[in-house]
């Protein structure tokens, strides 16, 4: 286990590759689908709930939208499936900050099948800060940035996740 496990930062626990754990729970009856594992859209259901569980510990959550006059926008996602999951299937997700401007962030977030301890799916993701008021690009609320860069420090020393920069691509199969 690493050294940082023991430490909560902004109320989450350090996982243990480091990266912050954001939630456990089990797979749902409604993300199940007629081939008896859990549906893609439930995935990026399950992935943004902990980006809204995450942005509220960094003081940008949806609850925090009329203090603020922000909220986080994905810009850009790329899922990465590597297990099937099942009906009621304990999983977690973690989430490791990769890099950070005045207004946005570069996270990756990793589902862990718990039962098999495998990693069972991967997102990258793009968060920008919008100013609800004008629906453009701005600068994180002071403390959301502090908070935000108090966690990318943490993270810069740990290596990037397997699944990041991906990229779809067929290859030509020669006839």
């Amino acid at each position: 286990m690493n050294q940082l496990a023991s430490t909560a930062l902004y109320g989450f626990e350090h996982d243990q590759d480091g990266s912050l754990l954001i939630s456990r729970e089990t797979v749902r009856d409604a993300w199940v689908d007629h081939n008896g594992h859990m549906n893609v859209a439930s995935y990026l259901t399950a992935f943004d709930a902990a980006i809204c569980t995450f942005c509220t510990g960094m003081a940008i959550g949806p609850d925090q939208i009329a203090q603020t006059d922000k909220s986080i926008f994905v810009a850009q996602a790329n899922l990465v499936f590597k297990r099937e999951l099942i009906r009621g299937a304990p999983i977690r997700i973690s989430l490791q900050v990769l890099g950070l401007t005045a207004e946005r962030a570069h996270v990756h977030m990793s589902l862990h099948d718990e039962k098999n301890d495998c990693l069972a799916a991967a997102n990258e993701q793009l968060l920008v800060c919008v100013d609800m008021t004008t629906r453009r690009p701005s600068d994180f609320p002071k403390a959301a940035s502090e908070r935000f860069q108090d966690v990318a420090r943490n993270h810069e020393n740990l290596p990037p996740p397997r699944y990041v920069g991906r990229q779809i691509v067929l290859k030509k199969h020669r006839r």
